[in-house]
């Protein structure tokens, strides 16, 4: 399944960044720092504390469309607990951005798939881990604050597949986020 999944999110970029799209399009990179609120457990009953969300990107900006691969990373305690849940995510991102003409702002929608390496710190130095799926839903506004620089705010909706973490016990991982970033375009 893992092999699968890497053939997935490679096979997304090479397509995102083959000769047709890229002359096209306008490469940028990104940042974006946020805050992640892990939902409970639905299948193993655990709480999870807010955490830190941070990633960077690359991608291709088509006027009405983007491409782009992002690696990010999220931490989370358990609540009650020592614990604590790190994710690093790789993933293959789609946005359509809706043109407002003569707005400084463009909304936009945005929708990714990729995998998920998610850990588990008993908070004594022992680690479980495992690798599985993972998508996310989005939209936001983007704002032009310089020529070639923008400033976005969105919503993710990001999930994975079920994770066991040691010990047999399957999780379910999503959460809701809220990010600023900035986009400079190369």
């Amino acid at each position: 399944m893992k092999k699968t999944v890497a053939g997935v999110v490679v096979g997304l970029m090479a397509l995102a960044f083959s000769a047709p799209c890229a002359s096209a399009a306008m490469p940028y990179v990104s940042g974006s720092t946020g805050y992640a609120a892990l939902d409970d457990s639905s299948i193993t009953p655990r709480s999870y504390d807010s955490g830190p969300r941070f990633s960077g990107a690359v991608g291709l900006d088509g006027a009405f469309y983007r491409l782009e691969a992002e690696f990010g990373s999220q931490q989370n305690k358990v609540k009650s607990s020592v614990k604590e849940v790190s994710m690093s995510t790789y993933m293959a991102k789609c946005y359509y951005d809706i043109e407002l003409p003569l707005a400084p702002v463009k909304p936009f929608l945005a929708a990714g798939a990729g995998f998920a390496n998610i850990d588990e710190d008993n908070g004594f130095g022992s680690i479980v881990g495992d690798r599985v799926l993972a998508w996310q839903i989005g939209a936001g506004v983007g704002f032009s604050i310089f020529p070639f620089v923008t400033l976005d705010v969105q919503y993710r909706h990001f999930a994975t597949s079920d994770t066991e973490l040691g010990a047999g016990q399957k999780y379910s991982i999503s959460s809701n986020n809220v990010v600023l970033g900035l986009r400079v375009g190369l």
